[in-house]
């Protein structure tokens, strides 16, 4: 899981507590609440959510981490296809910090923003494309979240003015034809969207 998923999951979690007819004050709440997402953060979401589902069958007290972690070993953790890498421990972080932040960043000082003008524009976590001129963007095995997902980058200097104007010549081209289909993956320039979205 990542801090993306704390939501579904808190809420999950309070089910939980309520059918065990737990009682806490809010704070006590949300300490339990955030350390069984520590401990079980390594794990998918939906696969922690039917562990829960799991507990709340099997037992008759409140479950342990331990229990939830017990009832998690029984289910078979995904495994990397043999056509991809890896992600990196940094890949890793960079996405899941690039998710919270929506993809925006505050924008950068250095030489090859300002050398391309784009010193006032926020920063955009872009994919990373296999080749420099292709559209095929990278994708990697993310062990964190048990799935293959795209490789991005934060865009600097002249690709993230590449990526401001081709965003400004999708909405200048919605705006003209208000019943266009929502494409901007075939009018951006590559590279130009957030990994994540499917083309």
């Amino acid at each position: 899981m990542t801090e993306m998923d704390y939501e579904k999951f808190s809420a999950a979690f309070g089910r939980v507590c309520n059918a065990f007819r737990v009682k806490l004050k809010p704070t006590e709440a949300e300490d339990l609440t955030r350390t069984y997402f520590r401990v079980l953060e390594a794990h998918l979401l939906d696969d922690v959510l039917l562990a829960g589902k799991a507990c709340l069958g099997k037992l008759r007290t409140f479950p342990r981490a331990a229990d939830w972690l017990a009832e998690l070993s029984t289910t078979a953790a995904p495994t990397c296809p043999v056509d991809r890498r890896h992600m990196t421990v940094a890949e890793i972080d960079a996405h899941a910090r690039a998710a919270l932040m929506r993809y925006e960043d505050e924008p950068c000082g250095c030489v090859d923003c300002e050398d391309a003008g784009v010193m006032h524009r926020p920063l955009r976590f872009v994919p990373t494309l296999v080749d420099l001129y292709g559209d095929e963007e990278e994708r990697a095995f993310n062990p964190r979240r048990g799935q293959t997902e795209v490789v991005g980058h934060w865009a600097h200097g002249e690709e993230l003015r590449r990526w401001y104007v081709a965003r400004e010549a999708f909405y200048a081209l919605a705006k003209k034809n208000p019943y266009m289909p929502r494409a901007p993956l075939q009018l951006v320039a590559a590279g130009e969207r957030e990994p994540g979205m499917e083309g």
